[in-house]
């Protein structure tokens, strides 16, 4: 299912599978967002609490995260006939085409997925340890 969401969206599946780990504590959670969320991106969850989105299954909210990642990597449109990342409209388009560039900090345009310092980098630590 990674795979193959991520590669009809042309993303990269290692850096989704990666952002998957990091962002789930390799699928234990423990931060704000719930394994009844399917919500394996933390889309929305902005911390203290704040639980972020939710979808329907786990297809739809891997759909969301893929969507988001092509948001951030470039310009190009979905080829999903059905947006359901809620937040892709928010997204400033082609802000990271560099996986490292999707932590805040290290993005020189000051956008990105997360605000963690080595975001990009950690998630470029679990693609080169698969």
């Amino acid at each position: 299912m990674i795979y193959d969401e991520a590669a009809f969206e042309n993303v990269r599946p290692e850096i989704l599978y990666a952002q998957i780990m990091l962002e789930t504590g390799y699928l234990q959670y423990g931060g704000d967002v719930e394994i009844n969320q399917f919500n394996f991106g933390g889309l929305g969850a902005t911390g203290n609490g704040v639980k972020g989105n939710s979808f329907v299954d786990v297809r739809t909210g891997i759909k969301a995260q893929v969507q988001h990642l092509k948001a951030y990597a470039s310009v190009e449109p979905l080829n999903a006939t059905q947006v359901v990342d809620e937040r892709f409209k928010y997204v400033t388009r082609n802000a990271a085409p560099y996986v490292e560039w999707l932590g805040i900090k290290e993005n020189p345009t000051g956008k990105g997925w997360a605000a963690a310092a080595g975001y990009g980098f950690n998630l470029m630590k679990i693609v080169n340890n698969l």
